[in-house]
């Protein structure tokens, strides 16, 4: 459209840096309220004649009118336009008696509509409507029976929310919170105005001073959003501005972006989650921080929704607010940050990889988040109040240590479970379960070989409490390594997952050690989601996603997906239903009775490569060794044209411990593994041979030997104060890390 041309002319043009994007968001917000006016007649038309209450919200009036008239406020406000204020009025005015469609007696079929049912019952339709009139309220368009008519619906909708005055620091709060806000400023004279500012100020409080309870990517965008709109219009923007939270976030979500120009779907979100949200709350915060990274950010989000033809009135109602704060004295600036944790492992719990910030880089996400202890009387007021058995409380999923994207080329070869197909799940848990995820799922008992895994693997989808760790990030030269940890005290096992990126070849080795910490039955299953299955053979797959929903995918890059491990471990594929798509299920899956202490490994490589190459040649690149203690570690040998090189991984971290109580409690001789021709004690190791040069890179570890010959040995040390009141004793500490290059 020639529209959108213009548009990008305009965002792209270098000599219109500084002021372009605000000129951008204003005529996106203005194209969007001409097309959508002239829809407007069809858009209520069609509503009516698809009545239908809502499971949550019973009266489900539509959003159209709503957005629309936010947006005909704020162009009023800056244009100063009478047509752009009487569309809005009308909209305003006309909204209430899209009730008369429903049944006279409709208000008999919930409680709280036991005084009448309210014009507003959707919670997120209250600060758009009260905006709309805030811009409007002091214009000429109004007559004394609009503004009667306005403000009754308003004061009614906003007395409605307190049958329902939920709370806590997620985005319905806040929702509601910003809402009676907006109420309050609208109608300051209204004899309930104060009630409604005591409950805006009482149920954001807990927004604005803790951890936000949510994991899902979607509604952290809508709360953010709230958040920054709430406490610029309650006066709260010096506090939130100077305190580690938000500022926490802005560096949160800016470490996530996708080469995509996305924020990744993780916990309940669908693909591109939030993108016109984030554009507003990347402005607020780069302006407030002064952050080009940030900028630059909301300018890619924008970019990317102008080229896929998205204007809708929703999203234009918050890009006025991105209109509104953005610094047009900011240049933006591409990051050049690398692959680092998101951002630590409290409350984030995510690590990205990624080797560079263009759109054809490879960009791996995984998130090890749990619930945590923070919020706990949050979300035990939901789990009190609500249905969310099928969630991590709150609107997160069972993904811990799920990878819920993998990108490379421009190609999305792993991608999240998308949000639940109904409510408040579809069967079998739609797709929170711990099944529609990219991780090991563990199930008690023993599978029949005859049993299809799928039917094994179900259940309600109901969500299992877990803790999870970080054991150990590193960044080397040529790898990157996360090792996080999942642990079920109730079921009895303890799941560590691997995963090093190894740069010079693009790829990924995924070691997933699973330990049962009781003696039972158990069933291990890997698994790995894709559309498209391109070849296959006992112990590899050739997959591709070439969509996710509606949106078509680039198909440039494949991913071949090998197992190392393969001893009594069956693969196979089932089809499936994810992400309101049509998918197939890979897997791994091992059954055994298990002693309480005793590992199961799995070791998979992903690897990215170009759609028209055959995935043949690569299946000979990575050997799985295995030490004679294993699986207490394994190892893989990297065969290359001109070196070959190893990578060392010790799967059991307690093997090393000795018995007595002294320290060190670690020895070289309880430690040591041997890897082929490397012996070492290291808990992560990747060392490349070529001619008489050895290198390497470790973390945690004594000593390092190839072919018999010493690489590297620690120094001794005298360690008082043993814990048994022994004599002093001559040890050894391990190193945190290390590399060199040694000659052979």
């Amino acid at each position: 459209m020639n529209f959108q041309i213009l548009l990008l002319a305009l965002l792209l043009s270098p000599c219109l840096n500084l002021h372009a994007q605000k000129s951008a968001y204003f005529d996106y917000i203005k194209h969007t309220a001409e097309t959508n006016w002239e829809r407007y007649p069809e858009v209520i038309e069609r509503w009516k004649s698809n009545v239908d209450p809502s499971v949550l919200w019973g009266y489900n009036s539509p959003s159209h009118p709503i957005y629309l008239a936010d947006i005909l406020g704020f162009l009023y406000e800056e244009t100063n336009e009478a047509t752009y204020a009487e569309r809005a009025a009308q909209l305003l005015y006309e909204y209430g008696s899209l009730r008369d469609v429903y049944p006279e007696d409709y208000y008999k079929t919930r409680i709280e509509y036991e005084n009448g049912v309210p014009a507003l019952s959707n919670f997120f339709f209250l600060p758009p409507y009260s905006r709309s009139y805030l811009r409007i309220k002091d214009s000429d368009v109004l007559t004394p029976e609009m503004r009667e008519t306005i403000e009754k619906d308003l004061a009614y909708s906003l007395d409605f929310q307190f049958h329902f005055p939920e709370w806590g620091a997620h985005n319905r709060a806040l929702l509601r919170a910003e809402g009676w806000y907006y109420g309050y400023l609208a109608m300051p004279d209204h004899p309930h105005a104060l009630k409604w500012k005591q409950m805006a100020e009482i149920v954001a409080q807990d927004n604005l001073t803790q951890w936000e309870i949510e994991d899902a990517s979607g509604y952290q965008a809508i709360w953010l959003a709230s958040l920054l709109s709430y406490a610029e219009i309650a006066g709260h923007e010096e506090t939130m501005y100077t305190s580690p939270l938000i500022h926490y976030y802005a560096e949160y979500f800016k470490q996530m972006f996708t080469p995509a120009s996305t924020l990744p779907a993780f916990g309940d979100s669908n693909w591109n989650p939030g993108w016109d949200r984030f554009i507003a709350v990347f402005e607020k915060l780069g302006g407030i921080y002064q952050d080009e990274e940030l900028k630059w950010i909301a300018s890619q989000l924008f970019e990317k929704a102008v080229e896929a033809d998205r204007y809708g009135v929703v999203a234009a109602s918050h890009l006025t607010m991105a209109h509104q704060w953005t610094d047009e004295s900011l240049a933006s600036t591409r990051p050049q940050s690398g692959s680092q944790e998101v951002l630590e492992d409290l409350s984030g719990k995510k690590v990205v990889f990624r080797n560079g910030w263009e759109p054809t880089s490879t960009y791996l996400l995984l998130n090890y988040r749990d619930e945590g202890d923070s919020g706990s009387p949050h979300r035990d007021y939901l789990r009190n109040t609500l249905t969310v058995e099928e969630e991590k409380a709150h609107h997160g999923q069972a993904d811990e240590n799920d990878i819920p994207l993998l990108m490379s080329g421009g190609s999305v070869l792993l991608h999240s479970s998308g949000y639940r197909s109904g409510l408040p799940s579809g069967p079998l848990g739609q797709f929170r379960a711990d099944y529609y995820q990219n991780k090991l799922v563990v199930r008690k008992n023993k599978r029949d070989a005859t049993q299809p895994i799928d039917q094994f693997l179900y259940n309600s989808g109901a969500y299992r409490p877990v803790r999870t760790q970080k054991i150990e990030f590193h960044t080397f030269d040529k790898t990157e390594m996360s090792r996080t940890r999942v642990i079920d005290e109730k079921m009895g096992y303890a799941w560590d997952r691997i995963i090093i990126y190894l740069k010079e070849d693009d790829t990924f080795v995924v070691v997933d050690a699973v330990q049962a910490t009781v003696e039972d039955y158990f069933t291990y299953t890997n698994l790995w989601h894709t559309r498209q299955i391109h070849s296959s053979g006992v112990d590899y797959f050739d997959t591709s996603i070439d969509s996710i929903r509606s949106v078509a995918l680039p198909a440039d890059k494949r991913l071949l997906i090998q197992f190392l491990e393969t001893n009594a471990k069956i693969p196979g594929v089932y089809q499936e239903r994810r992400h309101f798509q049509d998918e197939q299920a890979i897997y791994q899956t091992q059954s055994s009775h298990y002693l309480a202490g005793d590992y199961e490994v799995f070791v998979t490589v992903l690897k990215p490569h170009a759609a028209g190459t055959s995935p043949e040649p690569l299946l000979t690149t990575y050997q799985l060794i295995k030490p004679t203690s294993f699986p207490d570690g394994v190892a893989i040998q990297i065969n290359r044209q001109d070196e070959t090189a190893f990578l060392c991984i010790k799967v059991d971290l307690e093997s090393e411990l000795v018995r007595e109580n002294i320290r060190p409690r670690y020895t070289w001789e309880k430690g040591r593994i041997t890897y082929g021709p490397i012996e070492t004690d290291a808990h992560f190791l990747y060392a490349t041979i070529k001619e008489d040069a050895l290198y390497y890179e470790a973390s945690q570890f004594l000593n390092i030997y190839y072919n018999e010959n010493a690489v590297f040995n620690a120094l001794p040390n005298t360690h008082g104060l043993q814990p048994d009141g022994s004599e002093p004793k001559v040890g050894y500490t391990k190193w945190r890390a290390w590399s060199d290059e040694v000659r052979l």
